[in-house]
């Protein structure tokens, strides 16, 4: 295949390493492409067996299952093919006969689905066409999985289903489809730079391999003279831990012959004990260790080693051993226990604190030390489901890679759980000090592979320099802190920096907190209520319960304000408990029969007393259960906790309804709706704001509508300002809305008869009166026609 040998270093005179590279990119190629094509064939057979089912009966049987026959015949020729040949053993030629025949299954794998889904598309409608539409841009997502290495396979098949869902595009929407071909467009687009980019990592990466293995040799040789006229020995140990490689002076040192101890494990060398426990596990887990002091047993008695040793891109570590016997060895092994963290190597948060406070006594470099404060996102999952051995492992390895991106003279520390720091004396500016904290979330981003199995986290940086007025360790740790807080508001995986809106912000974060506390004691927090009409008819059908908070001195706090506070401190437990009893009662006294909506945060989803509460005030104020709807956001289902789904599935066995709100920005909120079976799905403002002049707000809305439609969901759209919004939102399918135009939130007293809602609705939008009569009309017309 031509596209081996662009990739080819040039030989430098070295006949073999052209051919070495070659043969290690083919190798690595096929070990990912085995992976991926693992990975993606009980999804593939699953996508196979969903069409077959549902076009059944739209299609006839023999061609589907024809079509069938002929993907698992290209499939199981694969395996069968791929099972038979054995990398090792094969020739380079052997290697790229191998590697086309797998790409010429995989252009015809490619080239049979890529056939059936325009065939397809010609009887898809409804569920169906969705169904079609969700299998066929899942197949061309596969590219990133399977073909990410095998460019040639990845530009087959990305042509193939490109093509391919054009025509099936063409043939459904016809010449009104051109914004998803568009879309189309712009994804391929994406995927060839993806898998041009991971093709140019892995070529990088072989070449790399290649110049690490040429430089070992001469690595040893240095090594070995080193020990010769050095005071230390130098040893090494396989993956099983034992040693090779033995020199003559650690053999001296032993007291044994070097054929004694080639082979031998080198935990038998040492006493039973903590020290010869720490030991063992660093060498299962092949992680970096230093200044290790040790019990040995030797002839003539027992001495102390100090260890140090780093793992080794084969398997094997190497490290250096010195003899430490004496009272001197007890003395630096105290000191060193009290100043670095047992679980990482790092300084703990006393050393930590010694140096910073050195460091900021250099009264002639007081613009050079800054603090980067890094904490992992969501650290505590990985303890509660994969367990605290685990999440030790990682720990480490985190430890492990933030030193490998700092000088000599840098210190990283580990200050206590998940919370590690950077001290560093630099010149930089902001944008370098910026650059530099993303190199240490690049590392961390990286997966950690850990007995077979990788795991993926994220972290949050804080970063504060040494300035004028910041003279004492203290307050640049609190300024670091204070920074790390602000970049954990912003998500996970986020940098920020220092500056004197933190203080502000933070001062009145601490007022809001106190004040919040009081609120309910005192009575301040109140209940406004919007209304939910239904487009068909006009008529209210539902008012949504918010929170307003007002503050004698502040006024009317906004809820983005305080909600934030409320749900980080628990008190939104309390103050959630007290809306849904105090929505209950005021609505139960309103004439009419519409619901109540009620908004949960994701800590109240997950208190244990929640369906307690729910069931008190509804029995308590004789509200049938059928008209009390929850609504949640995606953060909810994020949080994967079977308590949050149970309590919603409990809320629903009491007979309430559960909707989704601010359906569309979340960036997974279709697994959702696949997750747990919702009432309503609440189209967020967003589209809802463009929709009259923004073609793509208007396609996604009208998505949205026949999304719940074939779900058996209602949709409401929110933030509904204008008249023509309102038509066209019931053109496309909506069957609620809310918004200003209808009526801005307002007290309950507001809409306790019938009287006092007309009234509300004339004061705030008397274009929904004309709206209703307009739709009062027009049901009429249809109800006379129908007779």
């Amino acid at each position: 295949m031509a596209e081996f040998a662009s990739e080819l270093p040039e030989a430098d005179g070295k006949e073999g390493t052209s051919e070495a590279v070659a043969r290690l990119l083919l190798t690595r190629r096929m070990e990912d492409f085995r992976a991926g094509a693992r990975l993606a064939l009980l999804p593939s057979l699953g996508s196979m067996i969903a069409l077959i089912y549902m076009f059944s009966d739209r299609v006839p049987l023999a061609v589907l299952l024809g079509w069938a026959g002929a993907l698992v015949s290209a499939i199981v020729v694969q395996l069968i093919a791929d099972y038979r040949f054995t990398c090792a053993d094969a020739t380079l030629a052997g290697l790229r006969g191998h590697w086309r025949r797998l790409m010429a299954l995989e252009w015809l794998s490619s080239a049979i689905w890529a056939a059936m889904i325009p065939y397809l598309a010609t009887a898809a409608e409804g569920l169906t066409a969705a169904v079609l539409a969700v299998i066929a841009i899942t197949l061309l997502s596969g590219v990133l999985l399977v073909y990410r290495t095998a460019p040639s396979a990845a530009r087959v098949h990305i042509a193939l289903l490109t093509a391919s869902i054009a025509v099936a595009t063409m043939i459904q929407a016809g010449s009104g489809g051109w914004p998803a071909l568009l879309l189309l467009a712009v994804f391929v687009l994406a995927l060839v730079c993806s898998v041009q980019a991971q093709n140019g990592q892995i070529i990088a990466a072989a070449r790399a391999e290649i110049s690490r293995r040429e430089a070992a040799g001469t690595v040893r040789m240095l090594l070995y003279d080193y020990e010769e006229h050095s005071s230390d020995w130098l040893w090494t140990v396989d993956p099983a831990g034992k040693l090779r490689d033995v020199s003559r002076r650690f053999a001296e040192a032993a007291g044994k012959a070097v054929h004694e101890l080639e082979g031998m494990a080198l935990l038998d060398m040492f006493a039973p004990g903590e020290d010869r426990d720490r030991l063992e596990r660093h060498l299962l887990e092949h992680s970096r260790f230093r200044d290790f002091v040790i019990k040995v047993r030797v002839d003539d008695g027992v001495r102390y080693w100090k260890l140090s040793a780093r793992p080794r891109s084969d398997g094997r570590m190497s490290g250096v051993a010195r003899d430490v016997t004496g009272d001197r060895l007890s003395e630096d092994r105290v000191a060193f226990m009290a100043h670095y963290d047992n679980l990482t190597g790092l300084a703990n948060r006393y050393l930590f604190n010694e140096r910073l406070r050195s460091a900021l006594s250099q009264d002639d470099q007081p613009q050079n030390v800054v603090l980067f404060y890094l904490d992992l996102d969501n650290f505590k999952a990985v303890n509660d489901t994969r367990g605290h051995l685990v999440g030790d492992r990682l720990l480490r390895e985190v430890g492990t890679r933030l030193e490998k991106e700092v000088r000599g003279q840098d210190l990283v520390a580990r200050l206590g759980g998940d919370e590690f720091a950077v001290l560093l004396e630099t010149r930089a500016g902001a944008g370098m000090l910026i650059e530099r904290a993303h190199r240490f979330l690049a590392v961390i981003r990286e997966p950690f592979e850990i007995d077979g199995h990788s795991y993926r986290i994220s972290g949050s940086i804080g970063i504060a320099k040494r300035s004028d007025g910041c003279g004492e360790a203290e307050e640049l740790m609190r300024r670091a802190d204070l920074a790390l807080f602000a970049a954990k508001a912003k998500g996970r995986d986020t940098i920020a920096l220092y500056d004197h809106a933190m203080d502000h912000a933070a001062r009145e974060r601490r007022e809001i907190e106190t004040d919040l506390r009081e609120a309910v004691a005192r009575d301040q927090l109140n209940i406004h209520y919007q209304p939910v009409i239904d487009l068909d008819s006009g008529q209210v059908s539902g008012y949504e319960a918010l929170l307003r908070w007002y503050h004698p001195q502040r006024g009317v706090v906004r809820p983005d304000d305080f909600l934030g506070v409320a749900e980080e401190t628990g008190m939104i437990v309390p103050i959630g408990e007290w809306v849904i009893r105090k929505a209950l009662e005021e609505t139960s006294r309103w004439s009419g029969d519409f619901r109540i909506a009620i908004n949960l945060s994701p800590t109240q989803v997950r208190s244990p007393h929640l369906v307690d509460v729910v069931a008190r005030a509804i029995h308590a104020y004789g509200i049938r259960p059928a008209r009390v709807e929850f609504e949640i956001t995606e953060h909810v289902l994020m949080q994967k906790s079977n308590v949050c789904v149970g309590n919603l599935e409990k809320l629903r066995e009491l007979g309430a309804k559960i909707a989704l709100d601010d359906f569309g920005v979340g960036y997974s909120s279709l697994s959702y709706l696949r997750r747990f079976p919702f009432d309503r799905i609440k189209i967020d403002k967003d589209f809802v704001e463009g929709i009259e002049t923004c073609s793509d707000n208007k396609a996604i809305v009208s998505s949205i509508t026949r999304l719940a439609e074939a779900l058996g969901m209602a949709a409401t759209a929110e933030g509904v300002e204008t008249r023509g919004q309102l038509d066209l939102l019931r053109e496309l399918g909506c069957q609620e809305a809310q918004g200003y135009l209808i009526c801005e939130p307002v007290p309950g007293e507001n809409f306790a008869t019938a009287d006092a809602v007309e009234a509300a609705m004339k004061a705030d939008a008397s274009g929904i009166l004309d709206y209703r009569k307009a739709r009062e009309a027009a049901l009429k017309r249809r109800s006379a026609g129908t007779g």
